[in-house]
């Protein structure tokens, strides 16, 4: 399957045809990934599937978000998984007990809560893994789809700016800063959203479609003296 249709950024509406089983997560870790707190989510063993999945929270019967796997990684010695503390988001109170053996890190990128939680059929057995039943992958097809469209149309939020205009453009701050690639990337992450409910992004594009569908486009990047704010969109330029 070719690469490109793997990335939700590309194109929600192709992307979401090829989600098709569900991860499921337990709370606060389904928590803290839909707020891009945790981009690392650690498993006891590897995975070898790659792309688009959704994300369930464990207990709910329900599709929350959507997002991509993009590695595997491990088995981590204890080092590894204290240095990256800030990817995974698991406290040492957890993962200095002896009887901690998630040592696999199944890094996630492109993570995208819904608007609205989508139910699906639970199997009876499924524990890690649910194969989405036909109603569910139709469902969460047409929620993505509607995000999709939403980008598309963005600017009839706005009188100023249209979702065309919108396209080839990057948001501006009051302080002269821009959405720019360079500036904004901070150790391999875009920060986008409201403060508080911030969303990272991996790649740059996708960060982009979220500030996109913002009433008001927000993100985080270095003031002059190298300490990283949020800052708000006043309009949109050329990128």
């Amino acid at each position: 399957m070719p690469k490109e249709k793997h990335e939700l950024n590309k194109n929600w509406e192709a992307g979401a045809k090829f989600i098709t089983r569900g991860l499921i997560i337990d709370q606060p870790w389904i928590g803290k990934i839909l707020k891009g707190y945790k981009t690392w989510e650690m498993r006891s063993g590897r995975t070898t599937i790659r792309g688009p999945i959704a994300l369930i929270e464990k207990g709910s019967g329900t599709i929350v978000g959507v997002g991509s796997i993009l590695d595997s990684i491990g088995p981590l010695c204890f080092e590894e998984i204290f240095e990256n503390e800030i990817k995974h988001n698991v406290g040492p109170e957890i993962y200095t007990r002896d009887d901690y053996k998630w040592n696999h890190a199944w890094v996630l990128g492109d993570v995208l809560p819904l608007v609205q939680p989508i139910k699906y059929q639970h199997r009876s057995g499924a524990v890690v893994w649910v194969e989405l039943d036909t109603v569910a992958i139709e469902n969460l097809q047409a929620a993505l789809v509607e995000i999709f469209s939403t980008t598309q149309n963005v600017g009839s939020r706005s009188k100023s700016a249209s979702a065309d205009q919108k396209t080839s453009k990057i948001p501006f701050a009051r302080d002269g800063s821009s959405f720019c690639i360079n500036l904004c990337n901070r150790n391999g992450y875009f920060t986008v959203g409201e403060k508080g409910s911030e969303q990272r992004f991996s790649n740059y594009s996708a960060a982009l479609e979220y500030l996109k569908r913002m009433p008001t486009a927000k993100w985080r990047r270095p003031n002059p003296k190298g300490n990283w704010g949020i800052v708000s969109a006043i309009g949109w330029k050329d990128a």
